[in-house]
């Protein structure tokens, strides 16, 4: 788990208050994760999409400062948070570059499996994500977390309280859901 992560009980009540010096400092530490986590999410898509990975994580960080409210209650509701901006912003971009180009968006990589990765257009894998959020809210956390805050099985554990097993099982479930929905071949 990175240093970004480590709970600092001091930091969350700080921000739990709507402290602005709070979020600042809460941005701050985990700036660098967010680029981290945002060349994960772009990694063979960012020429595709005219974004490169520091413009996510920016973009992210610029919106987080920008929410009036903040209810962050502790790292997972933060990373929760994270993941949705995350998620907002690439698709902000596919349908900027979709309405200036008056074409189909670019298709993006959605994970890798043996040395190759299932190819997907964003907004069709989002409304996908939205009815599996409406079928099982657990799993589709879980594809959140992975896809668009880009952590690990353990970490995605560790940021939801429960086993990497329980994880693994819901990502399993979630991934063959998500191929039948988007109909990309397993």
């Amino acid at each position: 788990m990175s240093h970004a992560y480590r709970q600092d009980d001091t930091l969350w009540d700080s921000v739990a208050r709507g402290e602005a010096r709070g979020r600042d400092r809460l941005l701050a530490a985990h700036y660098a994760e967010f680029r981290k986590i945002a060349r994960r999410v772009l990694r063979d898509d960012a020429g595709r999409l005219a974004l490169q990975p520091t413009d996510l994580a920016h973009e992210a960080a610029i919106r987080i400062l920008k929410l009036e409210r903040m209810d962050w209650r502790d790292r997972t509701h933060f990373l929760a948070t994270t993941a949705r901006i995350m998620r907002q912003t690439l698709l902000d971009e596919v349908r900027r570059q979709r309405a200036g180009k008056r074409q189909a968006p670019p298709a993006l990589t959605l994970w890798r499996h043996d040395d190759r990765g299932a190819v997907f257009d964003l907004e069709h894998f989002d409304e996908v994500l939205a009815r599996l959020f409406e079928v099982d809210p657990e799993r589709a956390r879980v594809v959140e977390l992975r896809f668009y805050a880009g952590l690990t099985l353990a970490e995605a554990a560790h940021a939801l309280g429960i086993s990497e097993s329980t994880v693994e099982r819901r990502w399993r479930g979630a991934r063959a859901w998500l191929l039948s929905a988007l109909e990309v071949p397993d």
